[in-house]
């Protein structure tokens, strides 16, 4: 949890929140969200993998969900038809190649919606929104309406600078790694108004800022091996 000399400020994050994590490959994005939500403070989550991280990590012999035991914790779907048939409270959808259409990610935020009580892991958004004014209809409804239905998103990007507007204007939490593109942080800076977000952080540092905090926190990423 960040360190904050303000005891004013809120650190805890809720699950009736939308997250988004912003930082280039490496800076410690990926691990940070893996962290929290293998937490029991978050029973029911979806990861979107929509970038094979799963076969990546099995090839190389690492662990799909570090702190967790697929089969046991989670399991893994390859196909939207069989997310009914889900047995565990947290899911890691694999999407093959036919999948990975704006029709389907549409219909598997839809799911995500009519479930209720569901945190959604988008590991990279740029893969969902491929453009600033292209976002799935679902999506859309999750962003706005979803809060609601206690359904939420934390949403990963690289490229801040090209997210749809609506998803980080409903945005109340943010994680800001390092971004090398100044672009990137410009994009935060008008929708946030904090210019602390121009600033970079060193690799596995991150800015913390919720709505209704006076500044962002500086924070360190501790990794346990």
């Amino acid at each position: 949890m960040p360190k904050n000399q303000n005891q004013n400020q809120s650190q805890e994050i809720s699950r009736s929140e939308h997250v988004f994590i912003s930082g280039g490959t490496g800076s410690g994005k990926s691990a940070l969200v893996e962290i929290y939500l293998a937490g029991e403070n978050y029973p029911f989550v979806v990861k979107l993998d929509t970038k094979g991280e799963y076969f990546e990590r099995k090839a190389a012999g690492l662990p799909p969900w570090k702190g967790l035991e697929e089969g046991e914790d989670y399991q893994v779907i390859f196909k939207l038809k069989d997310l009914e048939r889900a047995e565990k409270p947290k899911i890691i959808y694999c999407p093959d190649y036919d999948e990975q259409e704006m029709e389907y990610y549409d219909a598997f935020f839809r799911w995500c919606y009519e479930r209720q009580n569901t945190t959604i892991w988008i590991d990279e958004l740029m893969s969902i929104c491929d453009n600033p004014h292209r976002i799935p209809r679902m999506l859309k409804a999750i962003y706005t309406r979803g809060r609601s239905r206690n359904t939420t998103c934390w949403s990963l990007s690289q490229r801040s600078s090209e997210i749809p507007n609506i998803i980080l204007s409903n945005t109340q939490v943010f994680f800001i790694f390092q971004m090398n593109l100044e672009a990137d942080r410009i994009k935060l800076v008008k929708m946030t108004d904090q210019k602390e977000f121009m600033i970079k952080p060193q690799k596995y540092h991150f800015w913390f800022y919720k709505l209704g905090n006076n500044k962002p926190v500086l924070a360190t990423l501790k990794i346990k091996e």
